[in-house]
């Protein structure tokens, strides 16, 4: 199977809900500018999200459930149908911030039946980035797996300066804006975190971030250095993670999370689920004025991306009548005057 999108035939029946608390960053975004973030309280549900390919509603949530935390998060859902953006259930706010393709990869079978169920030019051009990475380093590609509180200590101390000239930190999404290391940390104690490094020599080139929820292993933060862009670091670590989890055995799942912004993801899967992300907030004030600001500025991201295009279109017709001939043969000839041939 290539990516197949979910049916209701797929599907699992309903499992016990796994909650726990874990704090959340939300951050704001005016089409690719990042205005910030806020961090809330929260608690978040734990249970994997292959748990709930055929549930037909989200986990039922009360205002009781946020008694001692800002907010509750439910960070993806199957969508077997569509919901409204913003409602208001007794006493809160419901807020569906995301809607997009959730990719996951089952683990049935080993991995060179998995790697042979992904197309010929897949498959050539991860071989040829695995080589090109053999080349850079001399060697065989590896991995180094961080386990434990102790362990993941070390990730941490590793990753989060690597974060930081990642690609992701230029909009505010480094490793420790969105996962606190008290969090991490707590969750690593009880084999609920994981991490993987991609060195070059002593150097660490790439990193991710894993969460495990029962049998299915989420990909959270993930970056690299953009000193090995060119070597395909992020698809060497992806690759030889995945060869990871299918040699263990432990996992019958791995969830990609969502992908419609990354498409060399599309290239690993094998399973593709519509899904929708929910927070809820009490409704008082303060949460109800921050959410209605989010949600009309997404409402205004459109109309302003046509008038950005407009705007850029009609400066192509308006630039020649506003340039004058002289200007044109200067700027023709990169800041020269022209000579009496040219003229």
């Amino acid at each position: 199977m290539r990516g197949l999108y979910m049916t209701e035939e797929l599907a699992n029946p309903e499992v016990p809900l796994e909650w726990i608390e874990k704090s959340n960053l939300f951050t704001i975004y005016f089409g690719p500018i990042h205005l910030g973030g806020i961090r809330w309280r929260g608690r978040q549900l734990w249970t994997p999200f292959p748990a709930f390919l055929k549930h037909p509603q989200p986990p039922s949530v009360s205002r009781r459930d946020l008694d001692g935390v800002e907010a509750i998060c439910i960070p993806g859902y199957p969508a077997l149908r569509s919901f409204p953006e913003l409602q208001f259930p007794p006493g809160m706010i419901r807020y569906m911030y995301l809607s997009d393709t959730r990719f996951l990869i089952s683990l049935s079978g080993g991995f060179n039946a998995y790697l042979q169920s992904r197309s010929r030019n897949t498959r050539a051009k991860v071989s040829q980035k695995l080589r090109n990475w053999r080349a850079l380093t001399g060697g065989e590609a590896a991995i180094k797996e961080f386990r434990g509180a102790i362990q993941m200590g070390e990730f941490y101390s590793i990753a989060g300066p690597l974060s930081r000239i990642t690609w992701q930190a230029k909009h505010g999404a480094t490793l420790e804006e969105f996962d606190r290391p008290e969090d991490l940390l707590r969750l690593a104690a009880a084999d609920k975190a994981r991490g993987y490094i991609l060195f070059c020599g002593d150097r660490p080139a790439a990193f991710q971030l894993c969460y495990v929820q029962g049998t299915t292993m989420v990909t959270s933060q993930t970056g690299y250095d953009p000193a090995y862009a060119r070597y395909s670091p992020g698809t060497v670590l992806l690759y030889l993670f995945l060869e990871n989890v299918f040699a263990e055995g432990e996992m019958e799942y791995v969830d990609l999370m969502e992908g419609s912004p990354f498409p060399y993801k599309a290239s690993f899967v094998t399973l593709r689920v519509p899904s929708m992300r929910f927070m809820y907030f009490r409704r008082s004030p303060g949460p109800f004025c921050f959410v209605v600001f989010v949600f009309l500025l997404k409402k205004l991201e459109t109309p302003a991306r046509i008038a950005q295009r407009a705007i850029q279109h009609a400066f192509k017709w308006v630039k020649p009548v506003f340039v004058s001939p002289n200007l044109r043969k200067y700027s023709a000839t990169n800041g020269r005057k022209p000579s009496a041939d040219s003229e």
